[in-house]
């Protein structure tokens, strides 16, 4: 990655831990890092690897797309749809209601295995 991509995914993690409220120290720790080497992710001296993306999402939520394009994956598909043709329309729509279909599945499916009611 370049520079100006390294600098400019760290600029946009460091605007989500500051919405997170979460302090460099505790989010260097939970990564495994280094407050010195977080710092340098932040400032775009180091790139983030596929491991420390992995670990962003897994432990915060963060949006990836939105870390590594600063688009968040909602402006993508509103921007699929409006500008694609009815076809393509039709088929993005078919997409994102087979994901929800298949996310219902899967939390009724551990609901009964664990009987707890957690969802999204």
């Amino acid at each position: 990655m370049s520079e100006t991509v390294n600098g400019e995914i760290g600029r946009r993690l460091r605007k989500v831990r500051l919405m997170l409220g979460i302090k460099v120290k505790d989010m260097a720790d939970s990564l495994g890092l280094t407050v010195g080497h977080y710092r340098k992710l932040e400032r775009g001296e180091h790139a983030i690897n596929a491991s420390l993306l992995t670990l962003l999402h897994g432990i915060y939520g963060i949006d990836l797309n939105y870390l590594i394009t600063g688009r968040a994956r909602e402006e993508d598909l509103a921007k699929d749809l409006m500008c694609g043709n009815q076809k393509e329309m039709f088929f993005l729509l078919h997409r994102l209601l087979d994901s929800c279909e298949k996310i219902h599945r899967d939390d009724a499916r551990e609901e009964d295995e664990d009987g707890d009611e957690e969802h999204c």
